[in-house]
């Protein structure tokens, strides 16, 4: 799936992607740089208010929720869960979806 096209499905669904919790969505990986290959998964992260009750169930819902609308396998995290050492290159080079 190029950029473009997985922006668009994705911003289809953000209404109830909101609704399951997260405040902004974003993709990183080779989706956000356009160099998925038909193998390739879509990568993401949100951001959710720290004030409510997320917890992993509600981002597994969510990594559910795409994999069903969208036909591909999605991996997903918080941005608190990114790794510390990525971290920074990935939120430099994300694209914001929401």
């Amino acid at each position: 799936m190029d950029r473009s096209h997985a922006i668009t499905r994705l911003r289809e669904q953000a209404e109830t992607v909101r609704g399951m919790g997260a405040t902004a969505l974003f993709m990183f990986g080779s989706t956000a740089r356009n160099a998925a290959s038909a193998a390739s998964d879509l990568d993401l992260f949100i951001d959710y208010d720290q004030a409510s009750r997320f917890n992993a169930f509600d981002l597994i819902g969510i990594k559910l929720f795409l994999e069903t609308q969208l036909s591909i396998p999605v991996d997903i995290t918080t941005r608190d869960g990114l790794h510390p050492v990525l971290k920074s290159g990935i939120e430099q080079s994300a694209v914001q979806v929401f």
